[in-house]
């Protein structure tokens, strides 16, 4: 018997066996061929995560207006989902360090910056799971997305390409990460409704 768990559990199979599908028949690069496959993962990752940090400061706008613990909630139980997928992310430019460039060079500015984005998303949550006043912790919020938005705009590019697989002429390498950046924003749709801490009274 089908029970509500094994399709809980189904998302996220599928959701996986559908990003390994589409790795594998992803279309190579002239430049970097297959190593091309790292780096489609690993932005989707990263731009999910930026994504989720972003809504996350949003929802801390909304948390600083309204005052009500409900958005607050959304918003800590999006941060760290953003966290784990910016995160995942960082990772996984190592990897594709490594395979396109040979080795992971740590005082990269964007693997820097990266490093630091997420230090500074964690100080923020771990702030959040102490304090009470739920407009501080919007404030919070807030100020970790626009610190967010600050080092991505400020930090320059040396090794990291400018946007590479946006810049393609090929249709096929846009459309690839397109697919694999809505599976992985749909995962963590999933991972928010699946960890969201539910209330039985409204607020």
């Amino acid at each position: 018997m089908i029970t509500r768990r094994m399709v809980t559990l189904a998302v996220p199979v599928l959701i996986i066996a559908i990003i390994a599908l589409v790795v594998v028949l992803a279309p190579q690069e002239k430049t970097l061929g297959p190593g091309i496959k790292s780096v489609y993962v690993h932005v989707a990752f990263t731009w999910t995560g930026m994504l989720g940090l972003t809504l996350t400061g949003l929802l801390g706008v909304g948390a600083l207006v309204t005052g009500r613990p409900r958005i607050q909630r959304w918003g800590q139980t999006l941060g760290w989902v953003a966290i784990a997928l910016f995160a995942t992310g960082l990772a996984l430019s190592m990897l594709a360090a490594q395979i396109n460039w040979g080795g992971i060079f740590w005082s990269e500015p964007r693997t820097t910056m990266a490093l630091q984005i997420v230090s500074m998303a964690l100080i923020v949550q771990i702030l959040n799971s102490w304090i009470q006043p739920v407009r501080v912790k919007g404030v919070l919020h807030i100020l970790a997305a626009l610190f967010m938005t600050w080092r991505i705009m400020t930090t320059e590019l040396i090794l990291h390409p400018q946007s590479p697989i946006l810049n393609s002429d090929s249709i096929s390498i846009q459309l690839t990460f397109a697919t694999l950046f809505l599976l992985v924003v749909t995962a963590a749709g999933w991972l928010v409704w699946r960890f969201l801490p539910r209330r039985r009274t409204a607020d």
